[in-house]
This record gives structure tokens, sequence and C-alpha cells, in this order.
């Protein structure tokens, strides 16, 4: 399956299905609130439903939560079923336990729009950005603008990477740049 034919739909094998991505932001407080202990002390016995949902169970509670958790343009989009998560507005134990998870290169994250997956955060990643900012972008449009003109490879590096002609990833940033405006 090819990148730009991969589309995300919510699981619906399982109870508690999450909305819409809404993007997240770190908390001020992050490294002295009980849900980033929780997250940074305890295991998560959970597992991947699908490339955009988790199932998070930590090892001091006894049920589990369908959390999303995902990339979306240039930032993560989470959101939690259980009450922590809305109380907290957004970054419960839950979600806290998937970005430490993520961070230490113990989970992989799936771009929604592109298909790309991440062993750790990317360099172009802002936690707070629209989700839909580049909407209008192409997913191998968007993916040669993330990795290029935002990220740390240089055209041809990625065209290697990629295994595409220099000139096509060109083409991808120009069409990219024209249609964001060269907006970073």
């Amino acid at each position: 399956m090819s990148r730009a034919e991969r589309s995300w739909q919510p699981s619906d094998d399982l109870p508690g299905t999450v909305g819409g991505p809404s993007p997240l932001s770190m908390p001020d407080d992050w490294t002295l609130s009980t849900a980033w202990q929780r997250a940074q002390q305890e295991s998560d016995n959970g597992g991947a439903i699908n490339d955009a949902e988790r199932i998070v169970t930590l090892s001091d509670g006894d049920d589990y939560h369908r959390v999303q958790w995902a990339l979306k343009g240039r930032t993560l989009v989470a959101e939690c079923d259980g009450d922590g998560y809305h109380y907290n507005d957004s970054w419960c134990a839950h979600v806290a336990s998937l970005w430490w998870q993520w961070v230490r290169g113990q989970i992989v994250v799936t771009h929604l729009d592109t298909g790309r997956e991440y062993p750790a955060p990317p360099t172009w990643l802002r936690l707070d950005d629209d989700p839909t900012a580049f909407d209008q972008l192409t997913p191998a449009e968007l993916d040669a603008y993330l990795a290029c003109e935002l990220g740390s490879f240089g055209v041809r590096e990625f065209a290697r990477y990629t295994d595409r002609a220099a000139g096509t990833i060109g083409n991808l940033l120009t069409n990219a740049r024209e249609k964001t405006g060269g907006r970073r």
C-alpha cells in the first residue's frame, strides 16, 4: 500500500472510541504532576490497536484506556477516553506514558497524513500547532516538506532515503512551498 493510499479510520471493535484529533501542548508543571510521575514509574502493558490508537494499561491500574496517539500535520494529536485526560486538560498518566515511551524509543508513532513511522519525536515537531495547517498538501508533498524544509534532511539525502529522484523531491518541495506560502 502506498503512502498516498493510506487513511486512518477509528477502530470500532472496542468500546469508548475516541473522537477527532486535538493537538497537545506541554503543561507548565509536567515534571511535578502525579500523571507524569506515574508515566515514568509504571510500565504499560497495553499495545497498538491500529496506526493511530493504542491501549494503555499502566501496571498500577486495573483497567485499560484507549488513546489516540499519532502525528498530523506537524503536531502530535492525542486523546484518551479516561477522566484524567479531561480533568488535566490533555496530559493524563496514559498520554504522558506514551510520550515517555516515545522519547525513549520504546514505541513508534505513525504520521496520519504521510504514513511514515517515527521511532522518536522528529525535529520538526511542534506540540501546539494546528493539525490541519498542512491539509492542502498531498501526502508526498507534506512528507518532503517536513523532512527537508522543516527537518534536517537534504534533498538528495531524502531522495535516497525514500528511493526517489532528487528532482522529484525538488518538485514536491516547490509545490509545497507554493501551497503554504513558505509557512514554517
